[in-house]
């Protein structure tokens, strides 16, 4: 499974492109200058510069790194390589990642999974061979991986180690007969609730809803919250106010939940930032902002 995360992440750096610069060391990588920030693509971090409003670089330029991180909850990210493995948790300082724990085994990976009471829960799956194995689900104590005691059960089996939580409420994919479906369920993982089948990958939520892509239509919970351009690949609820859309070529769109109005819309998208109510969306030449 963690070959078919590459593969999606490898389509969308197809998509928008990167930059082979780097900056900062391997204990702390990202901004070194003024006027610069960190920006997530949705495949990995860039360095942008605010004033070109251009970008100038990604954190790593090693073949198959990969940052992840969950929409909302960036102060811990997961840094890893889709081929060999090598994972670490970050945190983010200001402008730069700061590695407090690098993972022993070469054959495991880590993802965030969930903030359970605004603590960081990962997910560590195990890639040994060909197969994939949930191995549980784990938080941070005093800068280590701690195991939370969890079910092992026939739905466990079949995690691949993304997930997702809206007000303490956690939601996961399953792999399932070839799709990924997706499900509510909870900390010790003892219930599952099938939410949809065969969704797409890019998860965001509203409240305490999860949000996701099927069938050009973007779903929050069982609810249908509108249908999508022709053309779009990503979509996300950002803000808790706006639905964010992006097209097979950077081309993007950011419409109000509660009229559909749109309010900005543009090319060249690189990412957005969310905290609280504020929405930020940065593009080749462009970096607008949305609420407070």
């Amino acid at each position: 499974m963690k070959k078919q995360l590459a593969i999606i992440l490898g389509m969308i750096l197809t998509l928008f492109g990167c930059s082979q610069d780097s900056s900062g060391t391997e204990e702390f990588l990202g901004c070194s200058q003024e006027n610069c920030i960190l920006v997530y693509d949705g495949v990995e971090y860039i360095t942008y510069d605010t004033t070109s409003m251009q970008r100038t670089g990604k954190i790593s330029t090693k073949e198959n790194d990969f940052q992840y991180r969950l929409s909302k909850y960036d102060q811990y990210i997961t840094y890893g390589n889709s081929v060999t493995s090598e994972f670490k948790i970050m945190k983010r300082v200001n402008e730069r990642l700061e590695t407090i724990y690098v993972h022993p085994s070469k054959t495991e990976a880590i993802f965030p999974f969930a903030y359970v009471k605004d603590e960081p829960i990962f997910a560590v799956m195990d890639y040994n061979g060909d197969k994939q194995k949930f191995i549980g689900l784990f938080h941070l104590k005093k800068n280590q991986l701690e195991q939370l005691p969890t079910k092992q059960n026939e739905k466990t089996k079949k995690i691949f180690g993304i997930g997702i939580s809206a007000n303490d409420q956690m939601y996961t994919l399953l792999h399932e007969d070839g799709v990924q479906n997706l499900y509510k369920t909870n900390i010790n993982l003892s219930k599952f609730e099938l939410i949809a089948k065969d969704v797409t990958q890019n998860l965001s939520t509203l409240y305490g809803d999860v949000c996701y892509m099927k069938d050009q239509t973007l779903y929050c919970g069982k609810q249908v919250l509108t249908k999508l351009q022709p053309k779009t690949v990503l979509a996300w609820v950002v803000g808790d106010q706006y639905i964010l859309e992006v097209d097979d070529i950077g081309n993007y769109e950011v419409r109000a939940i509660k009229d559909k109005q749109l309010l900005l819309s543009g090319n060249k998208f690189i990412g957005f930032d969310e905290k609280s109510s504020e929405v930020r969306i940065y593009s080749e030449g462009k970096m607008e902002k949305l609420g407070d």
